[in-house]
Formats: structure tokens, C-alpha cells, sequence
């Protein structure tokens, strides 16, 4: 392995100062300072490279992504830009010409906003989309979805089925299947649908590895499903994985956790290791399943908690969990759901030495901002959903609880601590558009709650030494330092003076992993 010597850069660092230089060997930092006290270190490198004045920052660290489900939805349906039920018929046409698909499998669709209004006199309306093969298209935030009869037949649902929620499926006015789910009833569903090959999904994600090294995404926080395991496994057999994955597996994985280790074992623990555990304590704001405080307007609910909450495990398994000190991330979203999941935290005896997580915490009552910081607990939030959420809180919660969306950034003042990721595939993996919704709280319904902006210089933490924190991995990776690995960018374009609205325009140059190169944009 070569040693490099790169002089003329503007090197970023947490404490927001800058250096020029900085010198790689064999795989790691072992200098950063000025050019001066690099030339005196020229000698010691095989080459040096001038980068002419680029910023540098370290590896980006995604915080919050699911990497084999999302590298698979590439291959499937995206139903993003899907403004209509004509528009969904003429997409769902054109993918099951194009690809040989026994299933009709897509996302990001806005259910809401496409079958605003829905009738629920008949049967089953998405039949009248499409019926020829099973379907199933959630909703963006994951967390509600569509499917024909086929599709629900396949997994066993009708109107007789009792083991759900009522607000898990919708039923007629007949007393039939409508199509819309939610929640735990799209496992059910999502069990059914045929498995692609391991082949399918490696290649899958070695082309979202990709994708993710043009970002300068160089280690994620990936919410890890049992199956997925086997194809990190296969990656780091082939020589292909080249992404530094911390992995939470589920809290009812708990009794198993031996077992993914023996599996593992013979992966490096620098590009894989299960760090915790991942539960659910509420649903999604769009789906009107988040838990809030108050219910929602024009709605007798305030919400959904889900099972293992409401029957009282997870507080067994996180006492446990925390007993066998490991860290546990738990998905909260509505007010009154993180102020549970931080009680619970408060509760255990190593919350604050563990680093234990809320995801998402996209609404916080502003008496819990104190909290984070008293505890230990560590805010894992997507500021990417206020895509979404500027708009529709306001239709969604009373006027006293939309002041509280995505209004993180005031749990810092109190020495709480925020990482940042993109919940991908429910949004893009793209880290300059999540920060330029974080620093200008801008989209396309305008600015909402200025109040609420996080500064350029939080956000890059939040994407480097605060992730690498989140993940005790702050002695490793997170900033260019002396002794860390080499993973860092170089970016094409300097994102520190843009104007804030064209952060977004940010290009990545080289990304290096180890002091390798695995992206280059030219």
C-alpha cells in the first residue's frame, strides 16, 4: 500500500478549524497539519498530491439506513413522482412489460394524497388499478400501504383475520378488504413475496455501495433484517464489501445474538459489526400512526403503539439489552412517543455509557430538550422527511403541536448529541440535500419553522465525528486525525460558501476508504 503525502487542501475539522495537509499510510492518518510541517515530511511519502485548495472532509457516516432493502427498491417501482391513480395504472403497465416480475413490488408512494377521499363502499379498490398479479406499494414513510386481493390472499389476510390491530387494515363499509394496510400487517404481507436470489442481492448492493461512494458515504448505521446477514456475509467473501456497516438487528433477535456472531466472526469488525438492537415504539406521521400527545385533527386517535410496547416485552428486553451492554436504538416519532422511549432510557443504569438512540425524534416536547443531554441519549434524526412532513403536519396535528416538528437542533444547547442519516430507501441517500433542509428548512411549500434551522457546521458534525460517536466508533473514524483511518473525501466544490439554498449542488470528487480510492467523478 502506497503512502501519500496531500499538501494545498482545506482540510475540515470538528472543532471548526482547518489544516492544509494531511498524510496517508498504510491505510491510516498518521499526519494533519500545516503545508510548512508537511514539507518537512515529504520525504517519508511515496507521493504527494496538491489538491489545489479542495475541501476535504472526513468519510460521510449515514446514521439511519436500511442498505439491502434499499438497494433492492432501486431494482423495483419508485412512485415518487406519481401525482395521480392514472399515472400509478400507466407506471405499474410499463414496469410489468419492461421486467419479468411475478410480483408488482414498489414505494414512495403518497396514499394519502393520491386516494385522498377514497371510497369505502366497495371492495377491494386496488383490484380496479391492477389485479393480474399480486401487489403491494407502501406509502413513502414505509409504515402503510397498498395491495390487490391476490396479494392479500397470498398472506392469508381477510376480514376474519383477528391477529392486528383494527387500525392496521381498512375494511369496507361491506365488510370487506379496501387494499390499505399498515404497520405490522405488512410484514404479513411483505413474508409472502418471493425472496430474490442471494446472487440478486448481492449485485444489489454492491451497485448501492456505489451509489453511496459518489455521496462520500463511507460507513453506515444499517437497520438489519435476520435475512440480511448472509448477504454481507457473501459480500465480504467476494472482496466487495467496501462500506463500513454497524448493524442493529432486531430486539427480538435478543436470544440470538450468539448465533449472528458465530456467522459473522470472519468478517472484519471494521466493516461489520452488530452494534444493538432496533425496535419500533410508534408508526409514521404520515400514516397517522406516530404517537403523539394530542390526537389527531379530525380523528378520535393520537396514534399507534406497537405490539411489543403495548404488551409490555419491550421492557423486559431493553432492561436486558442494556444488562449485556448493548446499545439499543429505538424508532419514535410522534412527541409523546420519544418522551416514553426517554423515560424507559432514564430508567437503565448504562443509557448514558451505551449511547442509547432515538430514531427519528421528529417531534420533542420542548420540556424533554434537557433530557438528551442529562442522559446520554443520542438523537438519530432525518431532517430528508421534512420533505414530506412541512406539508402535511399542517393537515395531520392541532396548531400546538406543529411548532415541534423536526425541532431537534434544541436539544444541542443542552449537550445532547445529533447524528444524522436519510432513512434510505424511504427518501434518497443524498447527504447535501438532507443538510440543506437542515440549515435553510426550506421545500417546496416554502420555509417552515426557521426557528428550527441547524447551522452548516452542526450538520457536518452530525454526518462525521457525531455519527462515529453514535456508533463508538469516535477513536476509528469521524474526523481526519492522526491515527484514524483514512476514509475521506474530496469534493469538487466548496460547500462551505455556498448560499444555503445550493448545498444542495454539492459534488463529492474522490471518495477514499482506507486510504483507497472507491469513487472518483472524473
Amino acid at each position: 500500500m502506497s503512502s501519500i503525502l496531500f499538501i494545498n487542501a482545506k482540510v475540515w475539522q470538528p472543532d471548526g478549524k482547518f489544516t492544509e495537509s494531511f498524510g496517508v499510510n498504510n491505510g491510516h492518518f498518521d499526519f494533519s497539519g500545516s503545508n510548512s510541517e508537511a514539507y518537512t515530511l515529504r520525504d517519508n511519502y511515496t507521493e504527494i498530491k496538491d489538491l489545489k485548495g479542495k475541501l476535504v472532509l472526513p468519510g460521510l457516516i449515514d446514521g439511519h439506513l436500511h442498505l439491502v432493502n434499499g438497494a433492492l427498491m432501486m431494482k423495483r417501482l419508485d412512485c415518487s413522482k406519481i401525482n395521480s391513480v392514472s399515472e400509478l395504472k400507466a407506471a405499474i403497465r410499463n414496469y410489468v412489460k419492461t421486467d419479468k416480475v411475478n410480483w408488482v413490488i414498489g414505494g414512495n408512494l403518497d396514499l394519502k394524497r393520491i386516494f385522498a377521499g377514497h371510497s369505502k363502499q366497495d371492495g377491494n379498490l386496488i383490484d380496479e388499478i391492477y389485479s393480474e398479479l399480486p401487489l403491494y406499494i407502501t406509502n413513502y414513510d414505509y409504515h402503510s400501504a397498498i395491495c390487490n386481493t391476490k396479494a392479500l390472499a397470498l398472506a392469508g389476510i381477510d376480514h376474519t383475520t383477528d391477529n392486528f390491530q383494527k387500525e392496521e387494515v381498512e375494511i369496507s363499509e361491506m365488510g370487506g378488504l379496501t387494499g390499505f394496510i399498515s404497520e405490522s400487517v405488512m410484514n404479513k404481507v411483505y413474508d409472502v413475496i418471493p425472496s430474490p436470489s442471494l446472487d440478486e442481492k448481492v449485485n444489489a448492493v454492491c451497485d448501492c455501495i456505489k451509489m453511496l461512494h459518489s455521496f462520500g458515504i463511507t460507513s453506515v448505521s444499517d437497520i438489519t433484517l435476520p435475512e440480511d446477514a448472509e448477504v454481507y456475509i457473501e459480500l465480504w467473501k467476494r472482496d466487495k464489501l467496501k462500506l463500513r456497516i454497524n448493524s442493529y438487528i432486531p430486539f427480538t433477535e435478543f436470544e440470538n445474538l450468539q448465533n449472528y456472531n458465530d456467522k459473522t466472526s470472519f468478517i472484519s469488525r471494521d466493516y461489520f459489526t452488530i452494534n444493538g438492537f432496533k425496535a419500533f415504539w410508534d408508526g409514521a406521521l404520515g400514516s397517522e400512526t406516530a404517537l403523539f400527545s394530542e390526537n389527531y385533527s379530525g380523528s378520535s386517535s393520537n396514534g399507534f403503539k406497537t405490539e411489543i410496547v403495548k404488551s409490555g416485552r419491550i421492557y423486559e428486553l431493553a432492561k436486558r439489552i442494556d444488562a449485556a451492554r448493548m446499545q439499543m436504538i429505538i424508532h419514535a416519532i410522534g412527541d409523546k412517543a420519544v418522551n416514553e422511549v426517554i423515560e424507559l432510557y432514564a430508567g437503565l443504569p448504562n443509557t448514558k455509557k451505551l449511547r442509547h438512540r432515538i430514531e427519528h425524534a421528529q417531534h420533542i416536547q420542548p420540556e424533554d430538550y434537557d433530557k438528551f443531554g442529562k442522559y446520554g441519549i443520542i438523537a438519530s434524526v432525518q431532517p430528508l422527511h421534512l420533505k414530506y412532513d412541512a406539508h402535511i403536519v399542517f393537515e395531520k396535528l392541532p396548531a400546538k403541536l406543529t411548532w415541534n416538528t423536526h425541532n431537534y437542533v434544541h436539544i444541542i444547547p443542552f449537550g445532547g448529541t445529533l447524528n444524522f442519516g436519510t432513512d434510505f430507501p424511504i427518501v434518497e441517500a443524498d447527504p447535501f440535500e438532507n443538510i440543506r433542509l437542515a440549515v435553510t428548512r426550506h421545500t417546496n411549500h416554502g420555509e417552515f419553522t426557521p426557528e428550527h434551522k441547524i447551522p452548516l457546521h452542526e450538520c457536518l458534525k452530525a454526518y462525521t465525528i457525531n455519527n462515529a460517536f453514535s456508533n463508538h466508533n469516535e477513536g476509528a473514524i469521524g474526523s481526519i486525525t492522526k491515527g484514524k483511518v483514512a476514509d475521506f473525501v474530496v469534493m469538487d466544490n466548496e460547500i462551505l460558501e455556498f448560499e444555503e439554498e445550493k448545498i444542495s449542488n454539492a459534488k463529492v470528487l474522490n471518495t477514499y476508504l482506507k486510504g483507497e480510492s472507491v469513487y472518483s467523478a472524473v
